[in-house]
Order: C-alpha cells, then sequence, then structure tokens
C-alpha cells in the first residue's frame, strides 16, 4: 500500500472514528459532599477530578471544601439504563439518548431502595452537570456528571 493511501486510510478511519464520537464516550458521576471548613482551619484540598469546578460549586453551594464519597464511569449508549454507584447507599438509574452534542439524561436517584428524585437533564461535553442531594451529617450531597472520553 504506498504512503499516501495509507495516510488517507489513516485519516478516513479517524474522520469516521470523530463522527461516530459517542462510542467511546462514558459519563462519569460522583457523590460529593459539600462542606465548611471550621472556623481557623483551612479548607481541605479538592479531588483532581473536580478542581477546576470548585470555584462554581462553591458559589452556588456556599462551601468551600469538596470531598469525592463515590463515583463510577459507565459508557452510555442510548439503548439500555445504567445503574451509578456511587456509594453503597446512593444509586442513580440513568438512560442516557444521545444529542448532536451531549445526551439527554432520565436520571433516578436513589436513596437505599426510597426513590428521591426523577429528573431529565441536557449534558454536554465540557459542561459538568451538578444536581443538590439531599443534607448529609457532615454537610450538603451532590450529585456531579461529566462526559468522559
Amino acid at each position: 500500500m504506498s504512503s499516501n493511501r495509507l495516510l488517507c486510510s489513516v485519516v478516513a478511519s479517524a474522520f469516521l472514528a470523530t463522527v461516530a464520537g459517542g462510542a467511546e464516550e462514558k459519563v462519569w458521576s460522583a457523590l460529593v459532599l459539600a462542606s465548611n471548613a471550621r472556623k481557623g482551619e483551612q479548607p481541605k484540598a479538592a479531588p483532581s477530578e473536580i478542581a477546576a469546578y470548585v470555584p462554581t460549586l462553591g458559589k452556588f453551594f456556599g462551601c468551600n471544601q469538596f470531598e469525592i464519597l463515590g463515583s463510577a464511569t459507565k459508557a452510555m449508549d442510548g439503548q439500555t439504563e445504567r445503574w451509578l454507584v456511587p456509594t453503597q447507599n446512593f444509586w442513580v438509574g440513568a438512560k442516557a439518548t444521545p444529542q448532536t452534542s451531549g445526551y439527554l439524561l432520565d436520571l433516578e436517584f436513589f436513596h437505599d431502595k426510597r426513590r428521591i428524585l426523577k429528573a431529565q437533564a441536557q449534558l454536554g461535553p465540557k459542561s459538568p452537570l451538578f444536581v443538590r442531594g439531599p443534607m448529609h451529617a457532615r454537610g450538603q450531597l451532590i450529585m456531579v456528571f461529566e462526559i468522559k472520553p
């Protein structure tokens, strides 16, 4: 095979992989505990997975420290519902319908066996979704969803 044909083949394969796009995309979810450091103490550093979002999280949720209690990453194909299990007590059922850019998520949040929220939301690339959950003994629970390559 000539080098031009090989180059065209590689470029065509890369283009098709880009057009197919969602096949390798995954949705990362995490259960985050948001709280405030005690008076006089420095807030704990945020985990690297959410460090870029700390200013936004702090602004909207009024907290200065964030801890990931659990996380899960699942491929979303739009055909079946996926169960994301960030912790032993909190479960999320998610069905993702591919859109032009991102996914339309049908979400159900469970605490143990009790459904606490049913919602539909748009999840776009480089645009994570933050959902306020119930209060916890140590702070505010937040569910985070993000598209990962």
